[in-house]
């Protein structure tokens, strides 16, 4: 299986921020892991619901100005623009009959979370054909906003192998 620099240059730079971020705090409060996990909840929540229900700009307001979207056999998509018209792009030819996010694990860290787990998205091009569905594994980072909110920061996928 050849690996992507790319995704392992990434996987090191998210540890390196997570650990240095990590020896500048003590660590979260349960009130502040709480209300993490409440904000990646509700972001999910929208994403599903704005991919099976489209709205690109619900979508695109979910992420940070300089985030990165990042999905195995495709270029980065870099900056809220870029994730944005990928998106539009999308929304024109597919229909999201099913996205669904199940988070395994979250973790805070000062500015910054993460959270991971599996996704299973099923989609129909909207010209017409067959159904196809995606089962995989995700690795998303959220960045605290200045007003306090979360967003996407990074975010990273990957399909699992068939069965």
């Amino acid at each position: 299986m050849r690996r992507s620099g790319l995704s392992v240059a990434t996987g090191f730079g998210v540890a390196a921020m997570l650990l240095a971020g990590g020896c500048a705090t003590t660590g979260p409060t349960a009130a502040e892991t709480e209300a993490f996990k409440g904000a990646v909840d509700a972001i999910f929540a929208t994403w599903s619901d704005c991919s099976v229900n489209p709205s690109v700009d619900r979508f695109a307001a979910l992420w940070d100005e300089k985030a990165v979207k990042m999905a195995a056999g495709r270029e980065p998509a870099i900056g809220w623009a870029s994730i944005r018209e990928g998106r539009q792009k999308k929304d024109e030819t597919t229909i999201f009959d099913k996205f669904e996010i199940k988070v395994d694990e979250y973790q805070l860290v000062g500015e910054y979370g993460w959270a991971r787990g599996v996704y299973t998205i099923v989609t129909h091009p909207k010209a017409g054909g067959a159904t196809f569905t995606d089962v995989g594994i995700y690795l998303t980072v959220f960045k605290k906003q200045p007003d306090g909110s979360w967003k996407v920061y990074r975010d990273t996928m990957m399909p699992l192998p068939t069965k």
